[in-house]
């Protein structure tokens, strides 16, 4: 059904709504055109990590902290991803999927409207460009070369620290690469280079070779997305699709068209209730859902209840979807302004609460944005018709429902816990008096940034060698001024500190310090780096004070090393004086010592974790080339079963005909020799009839004549009758 019919039949629409919205049209008709997009307006769109399988961790912008993977945690600039050996990871940007193997290191560089530029320093990434339109740009620079995607298709780069190259295979589609100096190099379909250095010096070029175990893992997948069923319904633009196929049904619905139901089986199941919340900047609070199919459903469209179940409203389908942190409204008190104390499990305390937006509701983000962008947000299930919205009330449908409001502490919601668990039932006399408010300020705290991560829990970070090496750009688009020189840049690295979460009344959690000015008697904390778990969050591009730079020698001085100096003569100092400073300069250098062997012990136990590493690579690698030769060996055994029973049936099918034929020439003879016997009684019968009568006949003997018995046979005696006797 069209928007406009919606807006007639759903009259009540335009007086629940909670502030007016005024909505340009100067994006109207520009249904799948390029947004322009200002400078306070947030990217409209992001990346989803949807499938993980492995040790893999992540940092966000600003952090150097390494933390585990969560699901369905968006991803901007500035944050970075590590797969450890022998883990796999999927990513999706729009419809473009980007998978990485094991022992990759991956950060966004760029990640706007118009822009994605990754930085691949190790490892193997493949990546399917199923659309490229005019003015976007697909990039991914690796330490020798920038590789831009110049249509879409299938492109491959691996990166390999060790030798210092960096091969590009194209299965299908062209591209471009550009090095250091200047220079660049086409490659089309069918093709893999290898380049050394930073000036695109060829080392190996030949014809795409066969697909090895990660190729064919990729292929697998894009032949899944290609057969989905949810690309019917919603732009394969829309982050998640793909998830949604084997996790509920598509049906008709009279008032929304065409509508998902999922198959959750928790009673008291919400929209926004399975997951937890983290603070994403420039964005602020964004729900991350639980569920594998929690991305699409909880970032675009919107969601209605038909009696006891929920649907999901995805809205337009020619209408180019942009991403939105969570599309829901919150409500707090309703007295003393704007207030977030709710009647949380039967006791005043500090609570957020929040509910899910209904179709037809318009969104208001909580940061700056210009309203052409709050238009393209809601475009989608608003009729972008209406230009101006007045006369309407602080009153969202499902503002006031208790089935529908999730409620859980402060602590709770700043500190990224789960909400299953974690959430208080709200009385529904509380939610009368409950009005719409603003969500919570964003904070930087490390606990609301990671979220649900499992930050005290060991976790893999990648070699200090991979997160310091530095990556080639695209020197068309470098830095946005078009033919400059290439340069070679680090990743985005924004000055952070985290900050704690605050109370209600303001003041730090239990367990949190406010960041400040570090006090002289406290020595500063050593900057460690992961993989331990649970060591102070330093901002990225900052060292402690105490700690040495990194790649920075020290040199203890040795007596006998020290230059020969002409005696001169020396004041005499009382021995009180010269003791504290021969204590002082021993000291110092009993300090230095113990700094050059704990960096030595730090080197030892950095090189025995690269080489456990290695090993457990090579066991991996070992495996899984056994694990390719037991498949290899099963598919053969397989296929002798197959030629076998291939046989069997034509040994079968062959005997089947055998016998068909042989019936069949028997019933041929019985029906020839019937027909021989026809043909033969005819024949007589023609010729008895073809004879003359004969002219006499024997006439046969009077029934009273005694006819003459043979010999031999004996007469039967003939018994004759008493003759009546005459009286006189």
């Amino acid at each position: 059904m069209t928007s406009n019919a919606f807006f007639s039949r759903r009259g009540w629409l335009a007086r629940r709504m909670l502030v007016p919205i005024l909505v340009l049209m100067a994006a109207l008709g520009a249904g799948t055109g390029a947004f322009a997009q200002t400078p306070v307006d947030p990217p409209d769109r992001v990346a989803q990590l949807n499938y993980f399988d492995g040790p893999v961790s992540f940092a966000p912008a600003g952090f150097d902290q390494w933390a585990g993977a969560v699901l369905n945690r968006p991803l901007t600039q500035g944050d970075r991803l590590w797969n450890d050996a022998g883990a796999r990871s999927e990513l999706h940007i729009d419809s473009t999927a980007v998978r990485l193997d094991g022992a990759t290191s991956l950060g966004f560089s760029t990640l706007d409207d118009q822009t994605v530029q990754l930085a691949l320093t190790q490892g193997s990434l493949i990546a399917r460009v199923r659309s490229l339109p005019p003015g976007q740009r697909f990039e991914i620079d690796t330490p020798n070369l920038a590789f831009t995607a110049s249509q879409p298709g299938d492109y491959r780069i691996d990166v390999d620290p060790a030798s210092g190259t960096t091969r590009v295979t194209v299965q299908s589609g062209s591209a471009v690469v550009y090095g250091s100096d200047g220079a660049s190099a086409d490659i089309n379909a069918r093709e893999q280079i290898t380049f050394s250095g930073a000036g695109l010096a060829q080392v190996a070029a030949q014809t795409a070779p066969a697909l090895d175990p990660f190729d064919r893992w990729a292929q697998a997948r894009d032949l899944d997305e290609d057969r989905s069923i949810s690309a019917r319904y919603v732009s394969r633009d829309v982050i998640g699709y793909q998830q949604l196929d084997n996790y509920g049904d598509w049906e008709n619905d009279p008032s929304y068209g065409v509508v998902w139901v999922p198959r959750v089986t928790v009673a008291d199941w919400a929209p926004y209730r399975v997951g937890h919340w983290a603070s994403i900047a420039p964005w602020g609070w964004t729900w991350i859902d639980d569920e594998p199919w929690g991305f699409a459903p909880f970032h675009y469209g919107r969601w209605a209840q038909r009696g006891s179940r929920w649907c999901w409203v995805p809205g337009a389908r020619n209408v180019r979807p942009v991403y939105a942190p969570a599309l829901v409204g919150f409500v707090g008190g309703s007295a003393g302004g704007i207030s977030f104390n709710l009647s949380v499990g039967g006791a005043v305390q500090p609570g957020v609460a929040w509910f899910p937006l209904a179709p037809g509701e318009a969104w208001h983000p909580s940061y700056r944005a210009s309203p052409t962008y709050v238009n393209n947000v809601n475009r989608m299930v608003i009729n972008h018709n209406v230009t101006n919205i007045t006369n309407v009330t602080n009153v969202y449908r499902y503002q006031h429902l208790p089935a529908a409001v999730t409620a859980v502490t402060v602590a709770a919601f700043a500190q990224g816990q789960h909400v299953r668990g974690n959430a208080r039932p709200v009385a529904a006399a509380e939610l009368e008096r409950a009005r719409v408010v603003a969500p919570p300020a964003p904070t930087r705290d490390p606990r609301s940034v990671f979220g649900a991560s499992k930050l005290t829990q060991a976790h893999p970070a990648p070699p200090a060698a991979v997160i310091d090496r530095r990556v080639v750009s695209n020197p068309v688009f470098n830095r946005g001024r078009a033919g400059t020189t290439p340069a070679r840049e680090a990743l985005p690295n924004p000055q952070l500190r985290p900050e704690p979460a605050r109370n209600a009344d303001g003041g730090t959690p239990r367990g949190l310090t406010p960041p400040g000015p570090a006090s002289p008697a406290a020595p500063a904390a050593p900057t460690v780096r992961p993989p331990l778990a649970g060591v102070p969050l330093v901002p990225r591009g900052q060292r402690e004070p105490s700690a040495p730079a990194r790649n920075e020698a020290i040199v203890v001085p040795h007596p006998a090393a020290a230059p020969v100096q002409p005696p001169q003569a020396v004041p005499h100092q009382p021995a009180v004086q010269q003791e504290p400073m021969q204590r002082e300069q021993a000291q110092r250098e009993q300090g230095l010592r113990q700094q050059n062997a704990q960096r030595e012990q730090a080197q030892n136990e950095q090189a025995a974790r690269a080489a456990q590493m290695q090993a457990q690579q090579k066991a991996q690698e070992s495996q899984r080339a056994q694990q390719e030769q037991q498949m290899r060996q099963v598919q053969a055994q397989r296929m002798q079963q197959e030629q076998q029973m291939q046989t069997q049936r034509a040994q079968q099918q062959t005997r089947q005909a055998q016998a068909q034929a042989q019936a069949q020439a028997q019933a041929q003879a019985q029906r020839a020799q019937q027909e021989q016997q026809m043909r033969q009684a005819q024949a007589e019968a023609q010729a008895q009839r073809a004879r003359p009568p004969q002219e006499q006949r024997a006439v046969p003997a009077p029934e009273n004549r005694v006819r003459p018995k043979p010999e031999g046979e004996r007469q039967p005696l003939r018994r004759e009758e008493p003759r009546p006797v005459q009286v006189n």
